[in-house]
């Protein structure tokens, strides 16, 4: 009996989670995961999304998080951990989730935030981060201009991909996914830079399995599922507009994973996500376009015969 067969052997057998439900938010899971003294654990009730089934489907909703994504899983963790270390200056680039949800956890202790945007940046979603106090700087190329005004001024750059801290709370995901559900058999999300897709796999890990991950992506950037799917053709924009990392620092790394778990990944057109957002809205969920994505490389797996089981989409953002 191989692995993987070994883990469907045994896919109901419960683990003993180290919850501390006197906890709010991710902190729940401090024991096993989240080494951070009580009184850094900055909350805003995040984590602990419901989810929800249809049609065989398992939808984990991280659009419901206080700030609109799953960005607030990884920023409680980061902010915490800045805090606790006495940080009263921090930077970071974002295509929008991550400064909104930056922004809201600095407020909680008054950490001075400094946003870099692309000009290109969704203005609904730049309306929510100037009305933070944080201060927000626009122009051509943010994450280099983030990294430079970081190196100046000696302040922490809260990009997640160089953050060691920027995976750890998306570790919590896999443990909520664990108390619902049980072992899961397949777990498609969007994938940018693959912070969360990291930090979801260690949770997995410390579980004792791992799901067959599949790493979704768009026409635009596809850095990480070129490598499984070649069915698609190249565009030059993608309604997934938080879908912005051309080059993945640690691709490696989140390649093996990926390979480790028995996985793969995806590429999706626009006409895909048309059509994946418009079911899901018929269904009483309105998310965000790289939710969609998600959905339509399920479609995408069944269309070429792949046979599926357990599976979870996972609703990575809100819809603007």
């Amino acid at each position: 009996v191989d692995r993987r067969q070994l883990q469907m052997c045994i896919r109901d057998r419960r683990i003993n989670l180290q919850e501390d439900v006197s906890q709010r938010g991710i902190w729940r899971y401090h024991r096993d995961l989240l080494p951070i003294g009580e009184e850094f654990r900055l909350s805003l009730g995040e984590g602990a999304t419901p989810t929800t089934q249809i049609d065989g489907i398992f939808f984990k909703r991280e659009d419901l998080n206080p700030n609109g994504s799953l960005k607030d899983r990884g920023m409680a963790f980061q902010i915490s951990s800045a805090y606790g270390s006495g940080e009263k200056n921090l930077v970071i680039s974002s295509s929008g989730n991550a400064a909104i949800s930056a922004s809201a956890y600095c407020r909680l202790v008054d950490i001075n935030l400094t946003v870099f945007v692309a000009e290109s940046i969704n203005p609904k979603k730049l309306a929510m981060i100037k009305n933070s106090k944080a201060e927000v700087k626009i122009g051509k190329r943010p994450v280099s201009e983030a990294i430079k005004w970081a190196k100046r001024n000696n302040f922490p750059n809260l990009r997640p991909s160089t953050d060691p801290a920027g995976s750890i709370g998306y570790q919590t995901i896999a443990y909520e996914l664990y108390r619902e559900l049980g072992q899961i058999e397949e777990l498609f999300l969007p994938v940018s830079s693959g912070t969360a897709l990291k930090g979801i796999a260690a949770g997995f890990k410390k579980l004792g399995f791992l799901p067959r991950i599949y790493a979704c992506q768009s026409t635009r950037t596809f850095s990480l599922a070129k490598y499984f799917d070649s069915d698609f053709v190249v565009s030059k924009t993608s309604l997934a507009e938080a879908l912005v990392a051309k080059i993945v620092l640690d691709g490696d790394q989140i390649l093996k994973i990926i390979r480790e778990s028995g996985g793969g990944g995806w590429v999706i057109s626009n006409e895909e996500i048309v059509k994946a957002g418009d079911w899901l809205e018929k269904k009483g969920i309105l998310t965000s376009a790289e939710g969609a994505l998600a959905l339509a490389a399920i479609w995408k797996a069944k269309a070429k015969k792949q046979k599926l089981g357990k599976t979870v989409c996972l609703l990575t953002g809100r819809r603007y």
